[in-house]
């Protein structure tokens, strides 16, 4: 029994000693995550607002005379950007990201690829065969408009030379501290992909038109249309100095605008669930701690009372 006292002993010091680093990596998630959920609640004030400018700018625009506000009815490729993390010990975080983009991209009928953000889950997606265009690491740790506008201008890029229909963005949205519901929302075009299913289908390029030089496309319809809709609702909207500069400069930055917030909004998330996570751990370990602190009073009892039996044995013997 000595012997098994000592096992306990060890045991209870080895889960104590896991338990001060489950405590710590909770303060400082507990820390980080109060951080990043007071970025994340400052920057939607923002990034609402600028959304809701753009969406009574179309109601007064032609759509058709912006690359960024209309796209083809039939996407023949999309790109999907998933905001996971660099570090794991966070819970379900990264696995749910992995669950609802392999979701996506079952649903989809046209291929997919992938634009990784946050190296963890690079190995998860390449055993779903999701076909990776880029992967991004170390951004989740301390994400920033400039890092999350370099990830945004490769899906730019990709939409405006035609090589990519629609763009889409996974990410973990913040609701609280015990809630993060992974989203996907589309990035581009802007009109959402509701609209161009539904809307005539005139209002999209020709096979003949996608074959011409898009960038030259887009020159020629900025200077051969007006941007101004034939039928605008009662706005009181004027641009200075005109409405295409106001576009060149108002779009783009709301596409940066929301990718930098869906970065901010899993970054919250993550400490969120690494968080609780580390509590969970610490829990569990200070409940196994008292389940063992038990079964060693146990047993140095059971080796007490063997002890005092054989000296009682001992005597009677020598008495007798």
């Amino acid at each position: 029994m000595a012997v098994s006292t000592r096992l306990i002993k060890a045991r209870i010091k080895s889960i104590g000693n896991t338990r001060k680093i489950t405590k710590a990596m909770e303060l400082v998630a507990g820390a980080k995550m109060r951080k990043a959920v007071q970025m994340t609640v400052d920057s939607r004030h923002y990034s609402n607002n600028v959304k809701q400018i753009v969406d009574e700018i179309r109601q007064v625009i032609d759509q058709q005379s912006h690359p960024l506000l209309f796209g083809r009815k039939v996407s023949a490729k999309t790109v999907l950007i998933i905001g996971a993390s660099d570090r794991g010990m966070c819970g379900g975080f990264n696995s749910q990201l992995v669950r609802k983009s392999v979701e996506f991209i079952k649903s989809r009928t046209e291929p997919v690829q992938v634009i990784i953000v946050g190296k963890k889950i690079e190995s998860s997606m390449r055993r779903a065969s999701a076909e990776i265009m880029a992967s991004f690491p170390s951004i989740s740790n301390s994400p920033s408009f400039e890092r999350s506008k370099s990830i945004g201008q490769l899906a730019y890029d990709e939409f405006l030379h035609h090589r990519a229909d629609r763009v889409f963005v996974c990410y973990s949205d913040f609701k609280s501290a015990i809630s993060q519901v992974p989203t996907v929302v589309q990035l581009l075009p802007i009109v959402p992909e509701e609209e161009l299913m539904a809307a005539s289908e005139e209002n999209f390029q020709t096979d003949e038109e996608d074959t011409k030089p898009p960038i030259n496309e887009y020159k020629r319809l900025a200077q051969d249309r007006t941007l101004i809709a034939k039928n605008p609702p009662d706005y009181n909207i004027k641009f200075e100095p005109t409405p295409r500069y106001v576009l060149d400069h108002l779009l783009p930055r709301l596409i940066d605008t929301r990718l930098y917030q869906a970065m901010l909004e899993s970054t919250a998330s993550e400490q969120s669930a690494r968080m609780m996570a580390m509590r969970s751990a610490t829990d569990s370990a200070t409940e196994m701690l008292d389940n063992l602190t038990f079964t060693f009073n146990q047993a140095r009892q059971a080796s007490i009372t063997r002890e005092i039996s054989e000296i009682s044995a001992g005597k009677a013997a020598l008495e007798n």
